[in-house]
């Protein structure tokens, strides 16, 4: 038993040194593990590497870009309003004098000022009319007595329609270009009226009456004396009277909103 004491002490060291080696085998990590073959082991690529492969195989060529520029629509506008010229004019132009005629051959003058409009009608004999009312983006609406004005101002024209109870005329009028300095015998643009009409306090003594100056320098008008229509008389620029049957008449512009 003696001899044999020694022996077992040295298997039970060696076991006990066996046992330990395996524990601190299974505690190291994965990574210090020595690799079969005995090389290092290989690097893992990098993140970056990755990023830089993704950018370049997403950027396009410059053929490519070309292709996709001829497949990629073409910015279009949007399709405008047909309709939109057909509104009327800008209020700059459309207040001032036009002046035209009606399918009747009666002349008509429209003043207009300040979205308000004056007009006369008269065929220089014994037809004459009186009508006021508005014009608001270009499209005229006037009234008289048992009469009717309706019309729209596009560009350089405006035409429409007249009804006097059951008759209905188409006029069409032009603006009145004249220049200002003529304005003391002519009808002018913006400045001078185109239309006259006796005075307040001549109507009262039993004259009516109204006059068109022409672009060309010419009036045309009827005078009503106890309800009987003449051709008017031209009016004296200088002092906006004439005479009719020996007696002065004196008339004034009609200017839109002023009565």
């Amino acid at each position: 038993m003696k001899r044999l004491t020694p022996l077992l002490t040295l298997l039970s060291g060696a076991m006990t040194a066996a046992v330990l080696f395996t524990m601190s085998a299974q505690a190291s990590p994965p990574g210090t593990q020595p690799v079969a073959g005995g090389g290092p082991p290989a690097a893992a690529p990098s993140a970056e590497a990755d990023a830089e492969a993704d950018v370049d195989a997403e950027v396009p060529t410059e053929e490519e870009s070309a292709d996709l520029d001829d497949e990629r629509p073409g910015v279009t506008s949007p399709p405008t309003d047909p309709d939109a010229s057909s509104a009327g004019t800008e209020v700059a132009s459309v207040e001032q004098n036009w002046i035209g005629e009606l399918e009747n051959g009666a002349t008509i003058a429209i003043s207009v000022k300040d979205g308000k409009a004056e007009a006369y009608v008269c065929d220089g004999q014994s037809m004459e009319l009186w009508l006021s009312g508005t014009v608001k983006d270009g499209k005229i609406e006037l009234t008289g007595e048992d009469a009717k004005l309706s019309g729209v101002i596009r560009g350089d024209s405006a035409s429409g329609e007249m009804v006097v109870g059951v008759r209905r005329w188409k006029f069409t009028a032009r603006p009145d270009d004249t220049a200002p300095e003529d304005a003391v015998v002519k009808s002018g643009s913006g400045t001078a009226a185109a239309i006259y009409r006796v005075t307040d306090e001549t109507r009262k003594a039993g004259f009516d009456g109204g006059w068109i100056m022409l672009p060309d320098g010419t009036q045309i008008g009827i005078v009503t004396w106890n309800g009987t229509p003449i051709t008017a008389p031209p009016l004296d620029p200088a002092f906006n009277s004439t005479m009719v049957n020996g007696l002065t008449i004196t008339a004034e512009p009609v200017i839109p909103g002023a009565r």
